[in-house]
């Protein structure tokens, strides 16, 4: 425990150094000496010279004591890294962005009791990619992130999770049509793009996914009604439908949120990863208790489905493994989608303390089986965080602690986990 504490306060110390007002100084604001036209920049050397460099770096300290339940099964691991990104100008509507992402570990504890739960170390490319953009158009090509259902860039290690993919959207983030072809994406575990997925015991190659989908946001009175609706082919894996809509009420007491999920997948092609039919329903309801609390519930019923992978479980080959997603109710630890079929529970409070500090709670619990001849895994996930978020000259810079335990009387022994997290971002 020592040597990690020491080796958390050295990876610290290898950022603080830029994260100086000197170096927060040489940042992109915007260039006088630049000639902007309607359509950005209006020269090929602004186009370069006038872009913007921004970047996050994180030291983690993970710890982790009895991993998914498998007594002994520990790992403490200290890592740094993040990305770096240049993005140019925009140029007769056309932009370009490349960033290079890294990750070190400092200390990796007892390597005959360790998982790989943070991933090698990295060098490499990260994104690399080239926009054009008209109106309310945009395509953007090469290796990029995305926000897409069951395929977002969301996770809690140091790497993102990136795609090489067209993504061709139209509109805005309440009002779009967006069309999206995949061919690879690089988990956060390594630094290349692959044809495989976050299925590691399946080595098959694929020509990875498409996808459509479109949002609408309409104004009623004092409430905003909105809603989306997605299509996503996996190729040899399956067919996924999802649907989300939220009706909010925006000058009540409590600003109610109360929104409904839809999620349907199937069978596509060889099926890699197991016949795939899953159908699950969700709804939630979010307040704002007080102007610094918030409370959100969320529900998930997973239709069993004895002959289907994981009982009625969902196939997600880009997710699976990550923390997050769409489901309403989700574990921190893991991932509602990977555990069966049945019914999900989450709550969190959440509490603005004062302008940088941010705490809460949360609590899961999943009723769920991953076959039919199983017990329900009544998994019960205890959570507590803290965020700290520095302004002034260290501003884009913040220190944050989430701390829990996951219980579930299939087992003898509970599974720990802490992830105390140093970044900035700039």
């Amino acid at each position: 425990m020592k040597n990690n504490i020491i080796g958390y306060a050295w990876a610290s110390a290898l950022l603080l150094p830029l994260l100086s007002p000197a170096y927060a100084d040489t940042q992109s604001n915007i260039d006088t000496s630049c000639h902007y036209g309607n359509g950005g920049v209006d020269n090929l050397g602004d186009f370069f010279t006038c872009g913007t460099v921004s970047g996050s770096l994180r030291s983690l300290y993970y710890s982790t004591h009895n991993a998914y339940f498998a007594k002994g099964f520990n790992q403490d691991t200290i890592s740094y890294g993040g990305s770096l990104k240049y993005q140019s100008a925009l140029l007769a509507g056309f932009q370009f962005g490349v960033s290079g992402i890294f990750l070190r570990g400092i200390n990796h504890g007892d390597n005959s009791h360790t998982i790989s739960d943070i991933g090698q170390n990295q060098n490499n490319i990260g994104e690399a990619w080239l926009s054009w953009q008209w109106d309310y158009l945009k395509i953007t090509a090469g290796d990029q992130r995305l926000d897409l259902p069951f395929m977002g860039d969301y996770d809690w290690r140091i790497t993102p999770i990136l795609y090489r993919a067209v993504d061709v959207n139209y509109g805005d983030k309440d009002n779009f049509i967006r069309a999206t072809k995949v061919w690879r994406y690089k988990p956060w575990g390594d630094d290349n793009f692959l044809k495989t997925t976050a299925y590691t015991d399946i080595d098959t190659p694929t020509n990875g996914m498409w996808g459509a989908g479109a949002g609408r946001a309409v104004q009623l009175d004092d409430k905003k009604l909105s809603g989306q609706i997605w299509y996503e082919e996996y190729e040899d894996y399956t067919r996924l439908v999802y649907g989300e809509s939220h009706l909010s009420w925006q000058q009540t007491v409590m600003q109610p949120d109360v929104a409904v999920q839809f999620i349907r997948g199937t069978s596509e092609g060889k099926a890699l990863a197991g016949e795939v039919n899953s159908t699950s329903y969700g709804a939630q309801l979010a307040l704002a208790l007080t102007p610094s609390l918030g409370w959100k519930l969320g529900y998930n019923h997973i239709a069993g489905s004895a002959n289907s992978w994981n009982n009625g479980a969902l196939v997600t080959p880009y997710a699976h493994n990550s923390s997050s997603g769409p489901y309403f109710a989700q574990p921190y630890f893991t991932s509602t989608q990977d555990l069966g079929s049945g019914n999900a529970w989450a709550t969190e409070f959440n509490f603005v303390a004062t302008q940088n500090l941010s705490v809460g709670t949360r609590y899961s619990f999943m009723d769920l089986k991953p076959s039919v001849a199983s017990a329900s895994i009544n998994q019960s996930e205890y959570l507590v965080y803290a965020i700290w978020a520095f302004d002034g000259a260290l501003k884009g810079l913040s220190i944050s602690d989430f701390a829990g335990v996951q219980t579930s009387p299939l087992y003898d022994s509970s599974f720990w986990q802490n992830r105390l997290t140093l970044q900035y971002d700039f």
